[in-house]
């Protein structure tokens, strides 16, 4: 590789969703642990950090080897791994991994994220966000605190 280029390493990590989706539909039915772990990974851990963490391999001892998309995410999920092969070992049947390693490594994004219509911010929640932020002397977090505490106020309740 010349001096001049660099390559973007979170370029190679994320794999388009059609090449994702297409990988997945033309494996066999039974790859073995890894595709048992895959089968059930989203309920484990649910369908929000099934985006950003996927299991890869299982190694020759026996180990889960996860790809996070970044380092925040391998933390989250070391930090969580009893629970993670607690919740895999009873859906498995008491056949899931005891051992578990997260890397940052490549994930398929199969799933599009969801985009909420914008709210419409109502006067009286305005007022009220900016009543509830002005003690904070940094302008620029007291403009985005205003913000998100108004679009919270004016959010339709559900």
């Amino acid at each position: 590789m010349s001096e001049g280029r660099r390559r973007d390493p979170k370029a190679a990590l994320r794999m388009p969703s059609s090449v994702g989706g297409d990988i997945a539909a033309s494996m066999p039915g039974d790859l073995g642990p890894v595709r048992r772990v895959a089968d059930v990974w989203p309920e484990v851990v649910g369908e929000a950090l099934a985006r950003v963490a996927q299991p890869a391999r299982i190694a020759r001892d026996g180990t889960l080897i996860v790809h996070a998309a970044d380092a925040s995410w391998v933390h989250a999920l070391t930090l969580e791994q009893r629970t993670i092969l607690r919740k895999l070992g009873e859906r498995m049947g008491g056949d899931g991994p005891t051992a578990m390693k997260v890397e940052i490594g490549p994930i398929s994004v199969a799933r599009e994220l969801v985009v909420h219509p914008p709210i419409e911010i109502l006067p009286a929640a305005q007022a009220r966000a900016e009543e509830l932020a002005a003690t904070t002397t940094d302008p620029a977090l007291r403009a985005s605190l205003v913000r998100a505490i108004a679009i919270t106020l004016s959010r339709p309740e559900r």
